[in-house]
């Protein structure tokens, strides 16, 4: 039996990083840490810091030393760094897209609502069309992904829209439905109780701002006025999902106080894997004949930064910019598709889904991109050749540049 139970106090030379915590919350007005509650936040690295500015006369003078500084600006920003795990990023998400996510809603197709499918509508420039009569699109983004299922031929896809036309047609890709058009059929009417669902996230022109609260010892950093203007998604073979948040801050100050009415625990999911969580990788719809072994979203707002006024040291207000859709992708050389689409200017859809080891997880979709800066090198001996592009992102026909469909319960590999 022990001799001695407890613990050893002072053991540690500063406060541990075990110890510290994140958390945010969404202002409703810039700049001013609200109260109510906070969401926590799992990461595993940040480096959120006040900067400050100083200026100084080259003053002449027979000491030969320079003149005293003067503070002429304070700023803050960081990166926030973590696992992807599904949930615990959204609000970054939704913060750096301009968008809210849209709760999950679905059309059924009934005596009264009919659904009618075209895989190479003539009307429509020979795009894909599904003709939705009976029910008001008027609340639904003009472009965005949907998930359409008819249980009567088997089919089951998450598609993105471009566009809607005519209040009630959602334009697709060119063959899009193809699997569920049989032989010699010009349309397809969806069976009774096929559905579409709608919802998810898709870049708008919502500003947000947040206040970071990072806990130390028995009081606080406030990052208030915090504009996410950078999230970079990174899935990689060999490795776990990482998500990391670059923000723009207003100010931070130190508090003594919680100004929190509750902190709301942060998701719990477990983190995306690149095997049995990697769902695949299509461009326009094809995947790459070769496996993918390196894909990286970068959401952004060009142009967003703070601004500067006299009688105060800290930000007055900040610029939320354009929002940009970028990223990359790295995969076995097998084919020259992606090298020809390259050439020949192609732009469409770009999907990539990743997913828990509950099937809840994300479709990222680039609405309308194109393939940039395609290479594939010879590296040395023994080496299987990889091909790797840029993806830009662009505006489809109805707007909007990228968008998240939520995947829940999708079974994994």
């Amino acid at each position: 039996m022990a001799t001695y139970t407890g613990a050893t106090s002072g053991l540690a030379a500063g406060v541990q990083t075990n110890d510290t915590s994140l958390d945010f919350a969404l202002e409703t007005t810039y700049g001013t840490a609200p109260g109510g509650n906070y969401q926590a936040l799992r990461f595993t690295s940040e480096t959120l810091a006040r900067q400050d500015s100083t200026s100084r006369p080259d003053e002449i003078n027979a000491v030969r030393e320079v003149s005293q500084s003067v503070l002429t600006q304070v700023s803050a920003s960081g990166t926030i760094s973590g696992p992807l795990a599904t949930g615990c990023f959204d609000d970054f998400l939704a913060g750096v897209t301009g968008g809210d996510w849209m709760t999950p809603s679905q059309i059924i197709a009934s005596g009264s609502i009919l659904m009618t499918a075209v895989s190479n509508d003539t009307f429509k420039g020979g795009m894909g069309s599904l003709l939705i009569s009976g029910r008001d699109l008027s609340g639904v983004p003009q472009s965005g992904v949907v998930s359409i299922i008819d249980t009567t031929r088997s089919f089951s896809k998450m598609l993105p829209y471009f566009n809607i036309v005519g209040g009630n047609t959602l334009i697709f890709q060119k063959g899009s439905f193809d699997e569920l058009i049989s032989n010699g059929e010009s349309a397809y009417a969806l069976s009774n109780g096929s559905f579409v669902e709608f919802g998810g996230l898709r870049n708008g022109n919502i500003d947000k701002t947040f206040t970071i609260r990072k806990k130390l010892l028995s009081g606080f950093q406030l990052f208030t006025g915090s504009l996410v203007n950078q999230v970079q998604i990174q899935l990689q073979q060999g490795q776990f999902g990482s998500v990391s948040a670059d923000l723009t801050c207003g100010n931070m100050t130190r508090s003594t106080t919680d100004n929190a009415a509750a902190i709301l625990v942060a998701p719990s999911g477990v983190v995306h894997d690149s095997i049995s969580g990697f769902l695949g990788l299509t461009i326009n719809g094809v995947a790459p004949a070769g496996c993918v072994t390196q894909a990286t979203i970068t959401l952004s707002r060009d142009g967003s930064g703070n601004d500067y006024g006299m009688g105060h040291a800290d930000a007055c207000g900040v610029r939320s910019g354009s929002f940009m859709a970028a990223g990359s992708i790295e995969f076995y050389f097998r084919s020259w598709d992606q090298f020809d689409q390259m050439t020949a200017g192609t732009q469409g859809p770009i999907m990539i889904r990743s997913v828990d080891g509950a099937g809840d997880g994300y479709a990222f979709v680039f609405l309308n991109a194109a393939l940039r800066n395609g290479k594939n090198p010879v590296s040395g001996k023994n080496q299987t050749v990889k091909a790797t592009f840029d993806i830009e992102g662009n505006p489809a026909a109805g707007g909007g540049t990228f968008a998240i469909f939520p995947l829940t319960g999708t079974a994994t590999n």
